[in-house]
């Protein structure tokens, strides 16, 4: 039992009547009554305040007395909603709000199957609520309900456009689609997707909006690009199949139940997001946060929307206070991992290559024969030029295959999982279960060049077989980098399928002797170093004369590299010496293979071939400033720092 005291005189809540409120507000019964009533406007804003504080404090069962007379205040604010608007984040923040100032929700859901309202309308009378929030698309809700609402309660709108003549916060579900779409658009994409919720009542919002965001942009509609299902429904596999069909690039979601559905057929089709496929979610929820990975989504700020009817309901109940007829949320984004540019303006590359596990000895020098040296470090990772490449060019921005072959250990589910994480395209390898992975051994001296040993593993049981199954991959690449420990069979098929595609090869020569001199006219660069280049050209002749003897023979690009000396260019344009980038060297391993994947990036983006040496030699200069490969390759980001550097090294060559 609660009780109040006041002048000495103990009074029991459920006893109080509105003499005993006026008492403790220090007020007369008439006050009280007018305050009751909303007939107060001769009375002091102070005092109004001071009256309602006491009421709303004892609020319990002497109130409830009050509450039963026809004229008595609730303090109740009801939420009428249609179910498919419902957010918990909305009525959360209501909810909240309402509390602050003494204030309940009252949730009432409309009948989907009832237009007429005769229910709600019951409703909200017996329980007298004080003032309405009316949240609904369909006109037809909102006119029966303004025809009904006799008393005129006090009522804000909470709608698609404007409703005449009364208190409205837009909240333009079209919009959500527009920012969606057109957010897909600013990255690039043209051929765009539309996933519609059909039991939704704003799904012809969102499609309106989709629609708009095309036609501003000059995009074509076409209505084959647009579906609608249900949100509940098991079986979407066949209509996103359909969809897929139409070579879309990005998709927009109404709902995150509908993301969710599209990613996990993206995912049992192999397809990556966002790589192959952006997808943006007009939904931010529980299940939205949870997808992976995460989604970049649109939304209504429904914590904004909440505070704001709030505080417009409240005003219209307490203060009768003169409002602008409309207000206007926009829409807020939330970025995540499921928006890219898309596939096709980005540089394709395919890397067909060995894949080791690198084990890498830091030693203060090369032992000599029958010498023990102590390493000072030691530590795995994965490695071989067809993980360093594959994983280099990725981190530039390139789209990239990797095509090889692993064991079927815990080092060939570690290399797999790390070309992942660098969205590297894994279908072009295969898991060998009868052999284990590649080994690399590597002795890394102080400021010197790396030695390495190797065992091959897998990569001997790469075949041409695989490899012609993997060749559907080479379609539409713009690059192949190949690597010449695979096998010389594997080699020259691989060559001669890129020039039947099209595809420009790169090629470094580690492994001289199994290369097919008939083939050295099919590689578009040739990207040898000093030991390499004197293996394909021996003798005395110096390093521009090895090159001019090698064009001679393949009548392409030669480009060989020189460590900290830099590069040579030769080709039917060029004949130039390019310096290294002005980094002090920790580890040297795997610098030549940065240096490819750069050039190869670079170029792919239309730069032309002088400028994409000095790019490349600026990451391939950047990989030696740290122990290991791939870690030590820099992102895009990493080398965009150095634009003006790499600028200048451009002008000063001349070319």
């Amino acid at each position: 039992m609660r009780y109040l005291v006041k002048d000495i005189k103990l009074w029991r809540c459920d006893e109080m009547n509105i003499r005993d409120i006026a008492a403790a507000a220090n007020v007369s019964v008439s006050t009280v009554s007018k305050v009751l009533n909303q007939k107060d406007r001769d009375i002091s804003e102070a005092t109004r305040e001071r009256v309602l504080a006491v009421i709303k404090e004892y609020n319990y069962t002497p109130y409830s007395n009050i509450r039963e007379t026809q004229a008595g205040k609730s303090f109740t604010v009801a939420l009428v909603i249609h179910p498919s608007l419902i957010k918990r984040k909305l009525i959360t923040t209501l909810e909240q709000h309402l509390a602050v100032s003494g204030y309940s929700l009252l949730l009432c859901t409309l009948d989907t199957s009832d237009f007429s309202m005769a229910r709600q309308l019951n409703v909200l009378r017996s329980k007298r609520v004080e003032g309405i929030i009316f949240h609904a698309i369909d006109e037809r809700y909102i006119e029966a309900f303004n025809k009904g609402n006799s008393s005129g309660i006090p009522t804000v709108f909470l709608n698609q456009e404007p409703v005449t003549n009364k208190i409205s916060i837009r909240c333009d579900y079209s919009s959500i689609a527009y920012a969606a779409v057109k957010l897909l658009i600013n990255h690039g994409h043209s051929r765009i997707g539309c996933v519609l919720d059909s039991a939704s009542d704003n799904s012809g919002a969102a499609k309106d909006g989709y629609l708009r965001a095309l036609f501003e942009n000059s995009l074509p509609r076409d209505d084959t690009l647009v579906i609608s299902c249900k949100s509940d429904a098991h079986n979407t596999h066949a209509t996103y199949e359909q969809l897929f069909e139409q070579d879309i690039t990005a998709l927009f979601c109404q709902n995150a139940v509908l993301a969710a559905s599209a990613y996990t057929f993206l995912h049992e089709m192999n397809i990556s997001i966002p790589d192959e496929v952006s997808i943006v979610c007009g939904e931010t929820n529980e299940l939205a946060q949870i997808l992976y990975p995460p989604v970049t989504s649109v939304e209504l700020p429904y914590d904004t929307l909440g505070r704001l009817a709030t505080r417009t309901i409240l005003d219209l109940i307490e203060t009768h206070a003169e409002l602008p007829r409309s207000l206007t949320v926009e829409p807020v984004i939330h970025k995540g991992d499921s928006l890219a540019l898309p596939g096709a303006s980005r540089t394709k590359i395919a890397v067909i290559g060995n894949m080791n596990m690198d084990t890498i000895i830091s030693t203060d020098k090369i032992p000599s024969p029958g010498e023990l040296i102590i390493s000072n470090n030691i530590f795995s990772t994965p490695g071989g030029k067809g993980i360093n490449q594959a994983i280099g060019a990725g981190k530039l921005g390139g789209f990239v295959y990797a095509i090889g072959r692993l064991g079927d250990d815990s080092e060939g589910h570690i290399i797999s999982d790390t070309l992942s994480s660098y969205n590297i395209k894994t279908e072009g390898i295969y898991i060998d279960n009868s052999t284990s992975t590649g080994k690399a051994f590597i002795t890394v001296p102080d400021g010197s060049n790396s030695c390495v040993i190797s065992y091959p593993g897998a990569n001997a049981f790469f075949d041409v077989e695989q490899l012609n199954k993997c060749t559907h991959l080479l379609t539409n690449t713009d690059y192949c980098l190949i690597s010449t420990e695979l096998s010389p069979e594997v080699v020259a098929y691989a060559i001669k399928r890129c020039k039947k595609l099209n595809v420009k090869i790169f090629l470094k020569p580690a492994t001289t002797s199994k290369i097919e001199r008939t083939l050295l006219s099919k590689i578009d660069y040739l990207v040898p170093n000093e030991t390499e280049l004197e293996q394909l050209v021996p003798g005395p002749e110096t390093i521009p004369e090895k090159a001019e003897e090698l064009f001679k023979l393949c009548k392409n690009t030669i480009i060989v590299t020189m460590g900290a000396k830099g590069c040579y260019l030769k080709s039917s344009e060029y004949s130039h010496f390019f310096p290294a980038a002005p980094f002090s060297p920790v580890d040297t391993t795997g610098a030549a293979n940065c240096f490819i994947s750069a050039l190869a990036v670079s170029l792919g983006e239309g730069n032309d071939l002088p400028y994409s040496i000095c790019f490349a030699a600026y990451a391939a200069g950047l990989s030696v400033t740290q122990q290991g490969t791939q870690l030590s390759f820099p992102s895009r980001a990493q080398l965009d720092i150095y634009q003006d550097d790499i600028h200048a090294m451009y002008v000063e060559s001349g070319l």
